[in-house]
């Protein structure tokens, strides 16, 4: 049971820094074209151009929001893989404490 456990927190921590890294590559390429069409903006006159404004900002809202949620949705998978870890030790110190009743 305890290497199944082990196991799991590895995974957890694997899947915790695969979201971190897909974070920042999402966040890098959205940063990137970002940059492509901010030049685009004088291009836009009087209400395309506060629509154009108005989309950017939405742009760099959402982008804040996916940026966050990535975060959060990692933290959360290596929290459990340390709530994992933690019941796997509390497990072996419970079956270690039967064993030595036993004496085995």
């Amino acid at each position: 049971m305890a290497q199944q456990f082990g196991a799991q927190f590895e995974q957890m921590q694997a899947a915790a820094q695969h979201v971190a890294e897909v974070n920042q590559s999402v966040q890098g390429r959205l940063s990137g074209l970002r940059n492509q069409l901010a030049p685009l903006a004088g291009a836009w006159k009087g209400q395309a151009a506060i629509a154009f404004q108005v989309l950017m900002e939405r742009w760099d809202t959402d982008a804040r929001s996916l940026n966050e949620a990535l975060n959060s949705i990692g933290e959360q998978i290596r929290g459990s893989g340390t709530t994992y870890a933690q019941a796997d030790e509390t497990e072996q110190q419970t079956y270690s404490r039967i064993g030595q009743a036993l004496g085995s």
